[in-house]
């Protein structure tokens, strides 16, 4: 019997809230989400000062803080399963009757909601530091931009930290993602400087929409409500994707003894 749609919305936001807790209390996290996306913005503001690059500083600060938001959902989702693991909780957790997917969210959610900081925070920083002028073209289109990509990369996070459960060294795969997803979202070069066919599988991405979006919203260009719509979208498309994946995962890891392993 599933639990009541109001218990299992109180038991996500209680989790997410614990999860928070958690990661502010990791020195290598807090690195990864608060140092990082600063080092990352002042970076390319140096690099395309005095060149011809029609990147402007909005859109350089907005980047970095995109690259710091993966880079702390990535790395947060797949220490959130093996810290379960190590605290030897996974197995009750899993075998509790509610879903892994619903358990394994808050992790994911929580890990892209302390991203969020790296993106005030570059804008900040290059506000402060590097003259850069803050203004958004529209306020409320960017908030929700913002809030879709939020959720895209969660997803997508959990997504990927969904192989953690039967693979217990699977975090030193996840890491090489992180790369590879900063360049076809389009945070590090334009989606259409990509070869074809890597543009193809951008649009699978539904973070490269989220990134569209936000930097849609911010200097006024056109496309930021598709580019929502489109990241919601496959944000839905990946949170079905993954339920299938947690289930299959779970009994695989069940069947070969896997689960408690570290």
């Amino acid at each position: 019997m599933s639990a009541p749609p109001s218990r299992t919305l109180l038991l996500i936001g209680r989790a997410w809230r614990l999860e928070i807790r958690q990661l502010t209390t990791s020195k290598l996290y807090l690195i990864t989400a608060v140092l990082i996306p600063l080092v990352l913005a002042s970076l390319a503001h140096f690099m395309f000062e005095g060149t011809n690059r029609d990147s402007g500083p909005l859109q350089i600060a907005l980047s970095a803080g995109l690259m710091g938001m993966w880079s702390s959902t990535l790395l947060g989702s797949g220490n959130a399963i093996n810290r379960l693991r190590f605290m030897k909780v996974l197995e009750p957790l899993v075998g509790s009757p509610t879903s892994t997917f619903v358990f394994a969210l808050p992790f994911a959610l929580a890990t892209a909601s302390m991203g969020l900081y790296s993106l005030l925070a570059t804008l900040l920083w290059s506000t402060l530091f590097f003259d850069m002028p803050l203004h958004l073209a529209d306020p409320g289109l960017f908030v929700l931009a913002v809030l879709v990509t939020v959720a895209a990369l969660g997803i997508l996070g959990l997504l990927l930290a969904s192989a953690f459960i039967l693979y217990p060294t699977a975090q030193s795969l996840a890491n090489v993602m992180e790369y590879p997803v900063w360049m076809l979202s389009g945070v590090l070069v334009p989606v259409t400087a990509l070869p074809g066919p890597l543009q193809e599988v951008s649009r699978l991405l539904a973070p490269s929409w989220g990134v569209k979006a936000v930097l849609s919203s911010a200097d006024g260009s056109p496309g930021a409500l598709r580019a929502i719509g489109l990241c919601a979208l496959l944000s839905a498309v990946y949170a079905v994707i993954t339920l299938v994946l947690l289930r299959r995962f779970e009994w695989l890891a069940r069947s070969s003894g896997t689960l408690a392993l570290q």
